[in-house]
């Protein structure tokens, strides 16, 4: 048996902390706990941060809270293994603590990985389509993925695919 919440309860838990009113630091101490608890659950880790970053001008230190916030921001990049919202996140708070090309990497990387993940997600969505017998929508996807992904082979063999199916119906 794991020891390990389950994802459910870590999301059930990170809801709690959300209701938690700011005041008082209520909030902040509730993301800190499921933080130690769980300290690779992202959106908690994010959660903390823009909590740490909010309240920062009424903190006792606003230099800690803001490090705290930096570090937050990069474990949630790295055991999110380069997901693009932690990436947009920490893009963000460098952009206002940081030198502008600490920023540009964060922002860089953040696309690089939106633009994978939505080609996969159109690739995905035409053989849906198409394992409905709905070329017709599914050619109006390709058509938008096409503005932006016009050589896209994942594209065009989820394409293939979807035709391939309605030809052998």
């Amino acid at each position: 048996m794991s020891e390990h919440e389950s994802p459910q309860a870590l999301r059930r838990k990170w809801k709690l902390a959300n209701a938690e009113p700011l005041e008082g630091g209520r909030r902040r101490e509730a993301y800190r706990e499921l933080a130690h608890g769980c300290p690779a659950f992202v959106p908690n880790l994010l959660s903390l941060s823009r909590t740490l970053l909010a309240g920062r001008h009424e903190a006792e230190d606003p230099d800690a809270a803001v490090a705290e916030a930096e570090k937050l921001l990069h474990s949630a990049s790295d055991v999110s293994a380069g997901a693009p919202e932690p990436m947009l996140a920490l893009g963000h708070f460098l952009a206002t603590v940081r030198p502008p090309d600490e920023a540009e990497r964060a922002y860089a990387s953040a696309a690089s990985a939106a633009l994978v993940l939505l080609e996969e997600a159109w690739a995905g969505w035409i053989h849906a389509l198409g394992a409905q017998g709905q070329v017709e929508a599914a050619l109006e996807v390709e058509a938008q993925a096409r503005r932006i992904f016009p050589n896209s082979s994942a594209i065009t063999q989820a394409v293939a695919s979807a035709q391939g199916r309605a030809g052998a119906r």
